[in-house]
Formats: structure tokens, C-alpha cells, sequence
């Protein structure tokens, strides 16, 4: 999307959104009003968000916060610092969620022929009705199944002929091992799937081949925000609804393409519950081509990690998230590990302890080179242990000395 063009919408939500309070006062604040709001230079002047932001604003406005829009009609929740938060909805921000995501299904092959079983959490949380109505737009027989019940759900998914799965890859993987058959796409969400190294190959390998696998992205709050097409070329973001930004964790400052750095979202059509410039805390590369289905900001990976937690060493910024997102590729490791991290004079040195087995020195090698490829710095050692002591995911002994 060009610039001036994103500026318009950009500008048209902020002045909507301007009438509500708390946008009307942050405004003022910043010394900003919508219609400067004309460039990325001006743009940026706005502050982040946080969810403690939204967080204390439901407790200085309860019980829904400030944010609510008069006409809104849903509240679903989302964990917050403090317990459960609300997430909230007009009828218009329902039709534009469910627009969206039955585009991106069509644009996954998914047609209104298909049948259609939703395994995700109906309960509270957004993701089961929101993908249900997706599928509904789009035209598709959907069954709402639900989470768990592994038996359950493949006597439904063989007697109804159902053909797309909506679900967990951890729980897709389950159903697949215990013979499910027929399905020929999968949507999935909830968990790391395009992020893990092989994890795609091996459930791919168990349906024989034949199965388009589309990976999703997106927050109770922003909803849905990325979302794969059947090339799989990556998670593209739904920029009719988001616009989105990489930034650097420590700094603020917005990364170039192809720059790992924390996702930050800003609503474009959002009644209820709008968000400008809000740090989801999650880690992605962002990168622009071209892809056959006509989509052009793309996430490659997906989230790639959490920007909460964050240790240098040796001068880079490491994410121990990214380290369980890696053990997931060894299914021989149980994902319990210890980073130690110490130093003598100037030099700093870096190893690590992982629970499990390892199938000989050369998944060893391919376990040092993915922990390279994916922290940007390679382990002085790599020890793997049947059982790991208790203790710290991090022992940093660089300054007790």
C-alpha cells in the first residue's frame, strides 16, 4: 500500500476514533491532532501501546474500559497482567473480522463445497467463533467440535466427510497419527508451526503428501492479523484491516525489511476497542515481494519468539523463546534447557545443557547450526542430558565475578 493512501486511512480511524476519551485526551497529550497525521514522520510521534495500557484503562473505566464503542454488541477476553481483559466488538468490527478471514480462506483453496471442523476454544476466548465465522461467510458446512476429545472428533471428521481442519497443530499432528483422513487443508493456529524447523514436513509426511497447510497469526485484539494462502510463502498480513510495524525491542526504532524485531499493530477500521501503535511483545521478520495470490507484506516465519525476555551476549540480543521454538524440530528432546552464560576478563562464552537424546554427532551438528541460524549466535558447547537438574532457564555468571 503506498503511502499516501495508508496516510488517508490512517488519518479517517484516527478521527473516528478521536471522539472517545481516551483518544481525545492522548491526543492532546501529544500535542497531535488527526489531521497531522499526514506522514510517517508525524505518525511516529504517537507513542506505543501496551497491553498495560489497555489493561489499566479497564480498571480506571470498568468494566469495560474507555474504549467501548456505543454500538458494541460482543465482549470476548484475553489474559492481561492482571487477570482476564476485555475484547470488545461492534457488529461492523464482526462483518470486517469475518470478511477478512474468509478471503483468506478462499485464498487458501477452501471453497463454499468444503466441510468444515473447528476444534479451536468456543469458550471466552476468540478464536473458535471467530474462525467459524469465516468459514461461514465463506459459505462452508461448519461444525463447531471444539478442543480435546481426540476419538470424538474423528468419528465426526470421517462420518461428515469433513475435508478442511481448523486446529492446533499439536492436536492436527494427534488426529493425523491416529488416522485421520481426507482432509486436504489445514488451518492452523494457536502454537508455532511455521516458525519450528520441520514441523510442517512431518505432518505433511503423515497425510501422504496431499494437504495445503496454512499457518495463522493473530492476537485477541487484532484478529486476524496474518494469515498464509495455499503457495505458502509465508503469513501475509491483512492490510485492509492492520497496519503494522517492526521495531526494535529495546530502542522504539522501526526496522527495516528483513530486520527481526517486535510486532507493533495499529487498527485501521476498528470501532470497539481500537488500538494505535500497540507492542504485542511478539518477534517477527517483516519482509514485501510479490506473491502469487496478490498479497505483498509478508511474515516469512511468523512469530519467531517473545520480546519479553531478552539477554546479550557477546553483543547480541538473544530471545530464549526462540530456543524452545528450535528444540521443537528434535523430537527427541523433552524442550527443557539451561543457557550459561559466563565470562573471563573480556571474553564471554556461551553453552548449553538440553533434557533428552539426540540421534549421533550429526543431529548434534544440525542442532548447533539451527540454534545458530535461529539466536544469530552459535553456542560455544551444546551438552545434551537424559534428565535435567531443576534450576534457571538462564544462569548468567558474567557478573559474579
Amino acid at each position: 500500500m503506498r503511502e499516501a493512501s495508508l496516510m488517508k486511512r490512517i488519518q479517517a480511524q484516527a478521527e473516528a476514533i478521536s471522539r472517545v476519551t481516551f483518544y481525545r485526551e492522548k491526543f492532546k497529550t501529544w500535542g497531535l491532532n488527526p489531521k497531522d497525521l499526514n506522514g510517517m514522520e508525524n505518525f511516529r510521534r504517537i507513542p506505543f501501546m501496551t497491553l498495560s495500557d489497555v489493561q489499566k484503562d479497564f480498571e480506571d473505566h470498568p468494566p469495560f474500559g474507555s474504549l467501548l464503542h456505543p454500538d458494541n454488541i460482543r465482549v470476548h477476553f484475553s489474559p492481561g497482567p492482571k487477570g482476564l481483559i476485555p475484547v470488545v466488538f461492534t457488529q461492523k468490527d464482526i462483518r470486517e473480522m469475518n470478511r477478512a478471514n474468509a478471503t483468506c480462506f478462499r485464498l487458501a483453496g477452501v471453497t463454499s463445497n468444503d466441510v468444515v471442523a473447528v476444534t479451536f476454544n468456543y469458550h471466552l476466548f476468540i478464536a473458535g467463533l471467530s474462525i467459524h465465522g469465516g468459514f461461514e461467510t465463506l459459505g462452508c458446512k461448519t461444525i463447531p467440535v471444539g478442543p480435546g476429545e481426540t476419538d470424538r472428533t474423528l468419528e465426526i471428521l470421517d462420518r461428515y466427510g469433513v475435508t478442511v481442519l481448523a486446529s492446533n497443530p499439536s492436536f492436527a499432528m494427534k488426529l493425523f497419527e491416529k488416522g485421520a483422513r481426507g482432509i486436504r487443508v489445514l488451518f492452523a493456529g494457536g502454537e508455532p508451526f511455521s516458525s519450528v524447523e520441520g514441523y510442517k514436513e512431518r505432518l505433511r509426511a503423515l497425510c501422504g503428501g496431499k494437504i495445503t497447510l496454512i499457518d495463522a497469526y493473530g492476537l485477541a485484539q487484532a484478529a486476524p492479523l496474518a494469515r498464509e494462502c495455499l503457495h505458502e510463502t509465508g503469513l501475509h498480513i491483512i492490510d485492509d484491516l492492520f497496519f503494522v510495524e517492526i521495531v526494535d525491542p529495546e530502542t522504539g526504532e522501526v526496522l527495516p525489511d528483513g530486520a527481526k524485531g517486535e510486532v507493533v499493530v495499529t487498527h485501521l477500521k476498528k470501532e470497539s476497542g481500537p488500538l494505535l501503535r500497540f507492542r504485542t511483545g511478539d518477534l517477527s521478520i517483516m519482509e514485501r515481494f510479490t506473491c502469487p495470490c496478490g498479497r505483498r507484506t509478508t511474515l516469512p516465519k511468523g512469530v519467531v519468539g517473545s520480546a519479553r525476555e531478552m539477554v546479550k551476549i557477546k553483543g547480541v540480543k538473544v530471545y530464549p523463546s526462540q530456543v524452545s521454538l528450535v528444540l521443537k524440530a528434535f523430537p527427541g528432546l523433552t524442550g527443557r534447557y539451561r543457557m550459561l552464560i559466563s565470562s573471563t576478563g573480556t571474553t564471554e562464552r556461551f553453552d548449553m545443557l538440553m533434557e533428552g537424546e539426540i540421534q549421533g554427532e550429526q543431529d548434534l551438528a544440525r542442532l548447533q547450526t539451527s540454534m545458530k541460524k535461529a539466536l544469530l549466535i552459535a553456542p560455544n558447547q551444546i551438552e545434551v542430558v537424559k534428565q535435567l537438574e531443576n534450576g534457571p532457564t538462564i544462569v548468567d555468571q558474567r557478573h559474579n565475578l
